[in-house]
């Protein structure tokens, strides 16, 4: 795991100070080693910050080159089957082999078969090749965009691994997006391939791009909705073994390491999976790492404690106060360069730091509920898609907004009812955040565009149901754009790396080609995980109220973090800043201190718009 940054341009040198520069801004994505490579003539160059986990010795440094110094690669992630891969280029006489990395497997490979190499890699991640005979600079991405690639063709083409590394590289001052913006305010998170300035874009994922002559030519060569297939015939008892065997040969690659290891574990379903599969794989007592709240609603910490009892793990935990929180609240904001609203990245920086004193790599249950029908969000999918939801949906919302806070924040989400972007506002409403209609109120003319808008894919093998779509659309969208970057800036801060076993890809095709009954039965989400759970843990481990993996944010900010408010909503800056109506912010306020708790994540959002914006005017 690591850093990386690069830039190519026409008829003129790099910086090379201000590539040491860049080298120095992402030092904490690689503490372990760093390096600097330039083409000839100066136009191209490549830097790495390098975090040892596979081959540590130098020689496995990056940036690293092929002997006839024709390639030249830069590469953040791991690739798990590289042992494999490395003996099919055996087989055809490639070579010779100078260190045991990944690194230098992806080089070879790449040399060998050109960009059909990328279908042959399991793992997680973001990497560049330069061809210096055809003068040529490929990106490429993973196929679920676990590990992070930003890149700019303003200037020629410059592109990092954060955004932070990509901002000197320009000549000139960046423009903030007002798309983005917009986005921001009803998900959370700016989803890509938008970023918070017009000039940088999220690097798609499952995607590879070639750089030559000043034009980026972008190739998708993996994408969720065409691997959607008709079902199977298994039953279910071979569905439930084959996920299983794949779920085992999944967290086996993820724990090929030369560093220490162990697992994040919350005592949900997802964590306590892969941390038993992982417990039985280990030669060694497994290390655990969980966060536990003050506040008993937010505490989940007492059932990560249990299942590492059960499955006999070294188990650290720390409790969260809002002491605590205040320092990692403003942190977070710088941490992750845009706006980005999940507060669950809090504990997740916090439980990563714990985890770096013991441990370099960390096995995280992400996934799960994207895969297995999880959310909320998926019964709110099915119930607005029945056909009685439709024609009452209006009257249905006007009357849930004389109720209280609860059945206001149902009454939003029957707004969305007969909208053709149905999947976001569930989404937006979910996660408490302004839907489209409140942000054509709430914001300035002169910041106003189009809204956000997701839409099913209209071609599909087969037909999915309402939830599976909502499903789809978290997969593509949430899971990607905040979950993973989530994990990945909170864990990077502190150079630990984090791998997620239930999206190695063979894991993602066969979930989501599954029947939605043996996702969700009687009530029960995530059924067939739990079942394979039941192998491993008792069952009044398994089967419990879900609870995530939040802040208690509505009564900090109504406690010692209401100077945020005071902060960055006053009416002043709000009017300096210029984005939305002081008139609509001060109601919101006003109705949050009155009750309506659900708010709270609304005016979260403003208040990180508005610290950004301050920060970066």
């Amino acid at each position: 795991m690591c850093g990386i940054f690069g830039a190519a341009v026409d008829g003129r040198p790099l910086d090379r100070v201000l590539f040491q520069t860049v080298s120095g801004v992402l030092a904490h994505r690689g503490p372990d080693a760093e390096g600097l490579f330039f083409s000839p003539d100066g136009n191209l160059g490549l830097g790495h910050r390098r975090l040892s986990v596979i081959d540590l010795r130098d020689i496995a440094n990056q940036p690293m080159s092929t002997p006839d110094g024709r390639w030249a690669i830069v590469y953040n992630g791991e690739v798990y089957n590289y042992r494999e891969v490395r003996q099919e280029l055996a087989l055809e006489g490639a070579g010779p082999f100078l260190t045991d990395s990944d690194t230098e497997v992806i080089l070879l490979a790449w040399r060998q078969w050109g960009p059909q190499a990328v279908n042959r890699f399991n793992g997680m991640f973001a990497f560049s090749i330069w061809d210096q005979q055809e003068e040529e600079l490929w990106l490429c991405r993973d196929r679920l965009g676990i590990k992070p690639l930003f890149y700019s063709i303003t200037d020629g083409l410059a592109f990092a691994s954060e955004l932070k590394g990509v901002l000197p590289l320009l000549s000139r001052k960046p423009t903030v997006s007002k798309h983005a913006l917009k986005a921001f305010l009803h998900l959370g998170f700016i989803p890509e391939p938008g970023t918070i300035f017009e000039e940088i874009s999220k690097f798609p994922s499952g995607h590879y791009g070639r750089y030559k002559n000043g034009h980026l030519e972008l190739t998708a060569y993996w994408h969720p909705d065409r691997r959607i297939q008709e079902q199977s015939n298994a039953t279910e008892e071979e569905a439930i073994q084959s996920f299983q065997e794949g779920l085992y040969s999944s967290v086996k690659y993820r724990m090929i390491a030369d560093v220490p290891f162990g697992t994040f574990l919350s005592g949900g379903t997802d964590s306590s999976l892969v941390t038993a599969i992982a417990s039985d794989l280990s030669s060694q007592q497994l290390k655990t790492f969980s966060i536990g709240f003050k506040e008993a609603k937010f505490d989940e910490s007492q059932f990560a404690m249990k299942v590492a009892s059960h499955l006999r793990t070294d188990h650290t935990s720390v409790m969260l106060e809002e002491k605590d929180a205040m320092p990692l609240l403003l942190e977070m904001m710088a941490t992750f360069d845009e706006p980005f609203a999940d507060t669950s990245a809090i504990p997740t920086m916090l439980v990563s730091q714990l985890a770096r004193e013991k441990v370099t790599v960390i096995l995280t249950g992400d996934g799960g509920d994207e895969l297995f029908l999880g959310y909320g969000a998926h019964d709110w999918a099915r119930r607005l898609s029945a056909s009685l939801a439709r024609p009452f949906a209006t009257p249905v919302s006007q009357l849930l907004a004389h109720g209280n806070s609860r059945f206001k924040r149902i009454g939003h989400l029957f707004e969305g009812a007969g909208f053709e972007s149905i999947r976001d506002h569930i989404f937006s409403q979910e996660q408490y955040f302004f839907s489209n209609a409140e942000l054509a109120r709430l914001i300035n003319d002169s910041y106003q565009t189009k809204p956000y808008s997701y839409s099913d894919p209209a071609e599909l093998a087969r037909q999915l149901t309402a939830a599976e779509q909502q499903a789809l659309f978290d997969l593509k969208v949430y899971l990607k754009d905040d979950l993973l970057t989530k994990v990945d800036r909170s864990s990077m801060k502190y150079g630990l790396e984090c791998r997620v076993p239930l999206l190695d890809y063979r894991l993602v095709e066969m979930a989501i080609n599954m029947p939605v009954s043996l996702k969700r039965r009687n009530g029960e989400r995530k059924w067939m995980l739990k079942k394979i759970l039941e192998n491993y843990l008792p069952k009044a481990l398994i089967y419990r109220p879900k609870w995530g993996f939040s802040v208690p944010l509505a009564s900090w900010l109504r406690g010692e973090m209401f100077f945020l408010i005071e902060t960055y909503l006053d009416d002043d800056l709000v009017d300096a800043i210029g984005v939305v109506n002081k008139q609509v912010v001060n109601a919101l306020i006003k109705r949050f201190l009155r009750g309506e708790d659900y708010l709270y994540q609304r005016l979260w959002a403003l208040i990180v718009v508005h610290r950004w914006m301050k920060e970066n005017q």
